[in-house]
């Protein structure tokens, strides 16, 4: 419809990047859901890999490592912080909003032809140039049908990071880390939580979600980034697929090769 969309945007109610093992088993239990799904959701961990997916399938980037992650129910004030910040980036950018009072939904941040000024004014979207687009509600569990059918039917799949994506999750720890200590799954860990990183910017971190089974092998201090030196990790496709895709992205003379 001719909006030019600036930020790819998620909406956050809570979040406590080093929740307790009492408060999380009392949530999953409450919400009927596993501790380490609840986990995820409440140290951020789960909106940073979301935006991530959206940043390589969209082809946005991020504004920061960790993301802004405004805090304001305000989507006026959002539009016009997150706007402008992709404005001098100069590209689109994939981040959130915080706050108790959201809405659970998405949002677009966009521009449009100035022309469309008092159209767009007449249909509430008030007075630009950045302009707020809502989906106010997220079913994921019904909607995931909607994307099996569109992929039966387009024979591709609806979004996905690419071979050269720009932006990982990395893993970041919580506590301190001990030599020798055994990670068993990193992503809604007690352990770690993952932070939206550009892959250039960060050769040879650990993305979170390899972060399994995996073996400390030197001392990692709380809100220290994990890189392949500090671990011991499986042998697994699934690594094997990310050297591939880290050689890619970095330049020749940055490639870890491992």
């Amino acid at each position: 419809m001719g909006f030019r969309p600036l930020v790819y945007g998620n909406m956050k109610a809570f979040l406590n990047r080093n929740p307790s093992p009492e408060e999380m088993r009392y949530w999953a239990e409450r919400q009927d859901y596993s501790i380490e799904m609840v986990t995820s959701f409440t140290d951020g961990t789960k909106v940073q890999i979301e935006q991530c997916l959206v940043a390589n399938g969209l082809g946005a980037g991020i504004a920061k490592e960790d993301l802004i992650g405004l805090e304001t129910r305000d989507l006026k004030l959002a539009a016009a912080e997150l706007g402008a910040a992709a404005d001098r980036l100069g590209h689109p950018i994939s981040d959130y909003i915080l706050d108790r009072g959201l809405q659970h939904g998405v949002f677009i941040i966009a521009r449009h032809d100035p022309r469309q000024a008092t159209p767009l004014r007449n249909f509430k979207l008030g007075d630009g140039p950045y302009y707020v687009l809502i989906k106010d509600y997220c079913l994921v569990h019904l909607e995931v049908f909607k994307t099996l059918e569109r992929l039966v039917r387009e024979r591709r799949p609806p979004l996905n990071n690419g071979a050269r994506p720009r932006v990982s999750v990395a893993s970041l720890a919580k506590r301190a880390l001990r030599p020798g200590e055994v990670i068993e799954r990193g992503c809604g860990s007690f352990e770690l939580r993952g932070t939206c990183v550009n892959i250039a910017d960060r050769p040879g971190h650990v993305p979170i979600c390899l972060a399994s089974r995996m073996r400390i092998r030197r001392r990692i201090e709380p809100g220290q980034l994990l890189t392949m030196d500090d671990v011991e990790l499986p042998e697994t496709e699934a690594l094997a697929a990310w050297r591939a895709i880290e050689r890619r992205v970095l330049k020749p003379e940055r490639a870890v090769a491992r």
